[in-house]
């Protein structure tokens, strides 16, 4: 009888020990990110690091469709504020990104009409505001871009896969991935070289990235390097793969219809000026337009 008495005492001690444990242990939550609309109160989300749930909203003012003021309000008090005098926008992307350390993050980019957007910053909440953490416009150059555009594509693990995409002066409309690993308490571009979306090509004939060279230029055997790969010849068809980025520079991979590869350098607005006049808005490649 007393065997049994202890024996059922230690049946309900390790019950509600197990029964503390599962309440103390925090669920691993899997990385990812939320999309947030404008001027609506969100009550579900953690943005500011502290595990508990935040008040947010993305409050704007203006008319006529297009914004003076975007406010971060976290918690009742502004956050971040964003005035618009010249030039304002006429939609606002939020996203909250959050790392698999549980870390949270905050995206927004401001743009206008035509994509031309005057702000793209990845954000962390500290000290009662949000502090910038990346500058996605530092990582692109006008010298070389027409425009640029940016967004949350994925998060894995600790890394943000951003959604980049332009007008480059080489090749016109191009999207491509620029990915951020979260080390040692800031954001590091896992590559310097992604491969491009495919998309079709006007005049293309339905084939992607293929485009008709109009202009003859040099290709090297790497990215910035000096040593000759091949130049295509005008008419000829080549595919373009992917884009390196260094120092804002881009490079560009070509592949010919021989299976040749080299790689291009960019070019940039002064000299993409020079070379194109109306009503030709193409420098190297005749479905490489340029306009907006």
């Amino acid at each position: 009888m007393e065997k049994r008495k202890v024996f059922g005492a230690w049946k309900w001690f390790l019950l509600i020990m197990l029964a503390v444990c599962m309440f103390q242990v925090k669920p691993v939550k899997a990385a990812g990110f939320t999309r947030l609309g404008l001027n609506r109160t969100y009550t579900a989300y953690d943005v500011t690091g502290d595990g508990r749930r935040d008040r947010i909203r993305i409050a704007t003012t203006g008319r006529g469709g297009y914004f003076n003021r975007v406010r971060v309000i976290i918690n009742g008090k502004n956050r971040l504020v964003k005035n618009f005098s010249s030039f304002q926008p006429t939609a606002v992307r939020f996203r909250i990104c959050t790392l698999s350390n549980r870390k949270p993050f905050l995206f927004m980019e401001c743009m206008g009409d035509s994509i031309n957007e005057s702000s793209a910053c990845l954000y962390q909440y500290s000290g009662g505001r949000l502090k910038t953490v990346l500058n996605l416009r530092n990582m692109l150059s006008r010298k070389y871009f027409y425009k640029y555009y940016f967004d949350v594509k994925k998060v894995s693990g600790n890394t943000i896969t951003f959604l980049a995409g332009g007008l480059a002066y080489n090749t016109g409309t191009i999207d491509f991935d620029m990915s951020y690993a979260y080390r040692g308490g800031r954001f590091v571009r896992t590559s310097t070289t992604t491969r491009l979306a495919e998309r079709n090509i006007r005049w293309a004939s339905g084939k992607t990235n293929n485009y008709t060279v109009v202009k003859r230029f040099q290709t090297y055997k790497k990215a910035g390097s000096k040593v000759k790969s091949f130049a295509p010849q005008i008419g000829e068809r080549v595919k373009i793969t992917h884009i390196c980025i260094r120092n804002k520079v881009p490079y560009f991979r070509i592949v010919d219809s021989r299976g040749r590869t080299g790689w291009m350098n960019g070019i940039n607005a002064a000299y993409y000026s020079r070379v194109v006049k109306h009503p030709r808005y193409y420098c190297y490649f005749r479905e490489a337009t340029i306009v907006g």
